[in-house]
């Protein structure tokens, strides 16, 4: 099963805020994630975000365990929850 999100790489009270787009697919039996797609612009760092994802695949993650991840946070660069979450607690709603 997969997902699509669509949000701001960090907070829009800030400036220069960049639309990011997030895919993630999980098995709809186990739930485990197996992969993800994102598009962004070069300022919303979308290498970083794709290998939390990368790490999550390696360790076999559940969707319901994305969330427990603690990434670093500040209002220029993020949100409290990381869009990558988001995008996560976003599939997690169809199951």
């Amino acid at each position: 099963m997969s997902a699509d999100f669509e949000t701001w790489d960090h907070k829009v009270y800030y400036p220069a805020a960049e639309k990011l787009y997030i895919r993630v697919t999980a098995d709809k039996e186990t739930k485990k994630i197996l992969g993800a797609q994102m598009l962004g612009t070069y300022k919303t760092e979308v290498s970083k975000r794709i290998d939390i994802f990368a790490v999550a695949i390696y360790h076999e993650m559940k969707i319901n365990e994305f969330s427990d991840y603690d990434l670093s946070y500040t209002p220029p660069l993020s949100s409290p929850w990381d869009p990558v979450q988001m995008a996560v607690q976003n599939l997690a709603k169809k199951y």
